[in-house]
């Protein structure tokens, strides 16, 4: 969970991708906050990563925070993060 907060964008691209192939599993109170975060991050590639691992999960992650941030989310400048929000959301 640490790695999501990685000053290399390889490391927290990787960290999305290995929490979503987790999946539910997954899906801890630490583990939401971080992807979350990670949904506002600098490089757009982890941000899609980041949605892509919170729809992997399931709706054990839907939580309210989840939910918001995705929508928040929908307005993204990166139509590629957009786009994976609207397959995450279905």
């Amino acid at each position: 969970i640490k790695v999501l907060g990685d000053e290399e964008c390889d490391l927290r691209e990787h960290a999305c991708q290995t929490l979503g192939m987790i999946g539910e599993n997954a899906a801890t109170n630490e583990v939401l906050i971080g992807l979350v975060n990670a949904l506002r991050d600098e490089d757009s590639t982890v941000r899609q990563e980041a949605c892509q691992a919170l729809g992997m999960m399931g709706e054990k992650a839907a939580t309210n925070e989840v939910l918001i941030a995705l929508m928040n989310a929908l307005r993204d400048e990166e139509a590629t993060v957009r786009q994976e929000v609207c397959l995450t959301l279905g």
